[in-house]
């Protein structure tokens, strides 16, 4: 190979270095910009990237991903991001991750939730999801319970409040709608009573 070859090489593999810095190009679907930047009470900054999922030639077939809210706990020390995602407007899922004060970062068990909100007092994560509520420690430990229809959910103090709608077996035809409140951490229900169907616990603005 003549020296001139060799340093036209040297460019080449400088750009490409430039313009790749794991030296070669990223798959299908790696978006290096699905990341979010998070301070911790210390100064220090650490960044949470979102699910890399690759991309299929049918763009019916591909997952699409988001930030979807990044949210402190009452004493600023902790720091939940939920991404969500969505394939063909169809399927949906989610990712959950928990900064903590010295910047280490875990990924939430079973987070495929549709938003999270913390308790009054910062101890604990909830997570609403289309049937169930999830709630997680800041240790990542998980306690759950499930409905047939979840529709819209608010922490108030120390209660969480519920809308659930209930189907007939039989038909599939709505039957109920109520509010229910329960106790937190414990999950455990509280109060019941039936609604007209509006939703009393939509999360304020």
């Amino acid at each position: 190979m003549t020296r001139i070859n060799l340093l036209a090489l040297g460019v080449l593999l400088g750009q490409a270095q430039a313009q790749y810095p794991l030296g070669y190009p990223p798959p299908l679907g790696y978006d290096p910009q699905l990341a979010v930047k998070v301070k911790t009470p210390a100064g220090k900054v650490v960044v949470v990237k979102g699910p890399q999922v690759p991309i299929q030639p049918d763009p019916d077939f591909t997952w699409r991903w988001g930030v979807q809210k990044v949210v402190k706990n009452s004493s600023g020390q902790f720091t939940a991001v939920h991404y969500s995602g969505s394939l063909a407007a169809k399927y949906r899922d989610a990712a959950v991750f928990l900064v903590h004060p010295d910047g280490r970062i875990d990924r939430l068990k079973n987070d495929t939730v549709l938003d999270v909100q913390w308790t009054a007092d910062g101890r604990y994560l909830l997570g609403t999801g289309a049937n169930t509520i999830r709630l997680w420690n800041l240790s990542g430990g998980l306690r759950q319970v499930s409905y047939q229809d979840i529709r819209a959910s608010r922490v108030t103090g120390k209660t969480l409040c519920l809308n659930v709608n209930w189907y007939s077996p039989t038909t599939g035809q709505l039957s109920r709608t109520a509010e229910l409140h329960l106790a937190l951490p414990s999950l455990s229900q509280v109060s019941d009573k039936d609604t007209d169907g509006n939703a009393t616990c939509e999360a304020q603005p």
